[in-house]
């Protein structure tokens, strides 16, 4: 398959998906802590931030050893991150769990439609 190269909205769709992740993986730590307070928080959150790490390197990152479907990749990521923004939320964090789900859904929609679908190793070769 061949690939046209990426250009600067593609690059900076590729940013923002990074960003969204880097959230994604630390969102635990933040609920814990503003949840239980600190340290009992911020163990608890290291702790399902690891959960959360382990679970996307096997089953949503570009490189993961279980290669399921991309509707059910999806339908994993979805569900990580709605729980993440209900978690979020839930410590009153509305209108950041807002803009984090809002975000997450248009960068993956308009990566999809450059052609790089969840998943999408991006410095694999063609």
């Amino acid at each position: 398959m061949t690939r046209t190269p990426l250009g600067a909205l593609g690059w900076t769709l590729l940013t923002l998906r990074f960003v969204v992740e880097l959230v994604l993986f630390v969102s635990p730590i933040v609920i814990g802590v503003r949840a239980l307070g600190s340290p009992v928080g911020l163990l608890v959150g290291v702790a399902l931030g690891a959960v959360l790490l382990a679970v996307w390197g096997v089953l949503l990152s570009p490189r993961r050893r279980v290669d399921l479907p991309l509707g059910a990749r999806v339908v994993v990521e979805l569900a990580l991150m709605v729980a993440a923004a209900a978690g979020l939320a839930a410590t009153g964090l509305v209108g950041f769990a807002i803009v984090f789900v809002v975000v997450e859904v248009v960068v993956v929609g308009w990566l999809w439609a450059l052609g790089m679908p969840p998943g999408t190793d991006v410095g694999a070769g063609s």
